[in-house]
């Protein structure tokens, strides 16, 4: 079983990679990003984590960091390394990523962007667009010959509702839901309808532009806790798949041990 850590702004995810290609996801585990915890209270709560799990850290034959919080990277890596014996892999433009890229700064994109395209290019039709709504909505271009073209970064979903609470007097905090009707028939309504068809409708012409642009059908694919609310609102056809970041892991780690 290869540890595989995905360090994001808001949470930090594990899972347990196995299987053929390490594409079995076994389990999947959340702790709350805490920028500044120490080697050691990470290893601590990941040591509990696993255990509740009954995973034995030390019959990990190897470990993958994927971190979009540089001071937190290093950390991590470290702490996996006190439970596991192994060195960790560092998620970076720099491995074989299975694509080419063609950006002005490879090194300055997103190691969470990384992951989820170099999945894409694997599994799905090229061209392809992926869609992550997490705290941020990252958008990847893959072209037809594997190539990262880049992408769009946007404020997430709840970032966004967070805002506008904190920036007006009368509108309340809201957590996301499927909307039940499109027009909002009150004040929770339409600040949930309005963050969810207005993702949806941004998805639903940025598809159409890309793919106006490289004049070949697009593939596009949605992952991200938000993206169930979010697809069924779209016209342009999304595929869903919960588990794209940690395929694409998977394949890095393959690729790359």
């Amino acid at each position: 079983m290869v540890l595989a850590v995905d360090i994001g702004n808001s949470n930090i995810c594990i899972g347990g990679l196995s299987g053929a290609g390490h594409r079995n996801i076994l389990f999947t585990v959340r702790m709350v990003t805490r920028p500044r915890c120490t080697a050691d209270e990470y290893a601590a709560e990941l040591r509990f984590l696993l255990a509740r799990l009954q995973v034995d850290p030390r019959r990990c034959e190897g470990v993958i960091v994927c971190s979009v919080v540089p001071g937190l990277t290093g950390v991590l890596a470290a702490a996996c390394e006190r439970l596991t014996g192994c060195t960790a892999m560092i998620v970076s433009c720099e491995l074989d990523c299975g694509m080419t890229f063609k950006v002005d700064e490879p090194a300055r994109v997103g190691r969470d962007r990384i992951a989820d395209a170099a999945a894409a290019a694997a599994y799905y039709p090229l061209p392809c667009m992926t869609v992550d709504l997490g705290t941020a909505t990252t958008y990847n271009v893959i072209s037809e010959n594997a190539e990262f073209l880049g992408g769009f970064i946007v404020p997430g979903v709840q970032t966004s509702l967070r805002a506008i609470s904190k920036g007006t007097a009368q509108l309340p905090p809201i957590a996301p839901e499927p909307p039940e009707v499109l027009i909002g028939r009150n004040t929770v309504e339409a600040l949930n309808n309005g963050a969810m068809f207005g993702t949806a409708a941004m998805l639903d012409g940025l598809a159409q532009r890309v793919q106006a642009q490289l004049g070949k059908p697009l593939t596009v694919v949605a992952t991200g806790g938000l993206a169930p609310y979010i697809t069924p609102c779209c016209q342009f056809p999304v595929q869903y798949d919960a588990d794209l970041l940690f395929k694409g892991l998977a394949l890095l780690w393959e690729k790359n041990q």
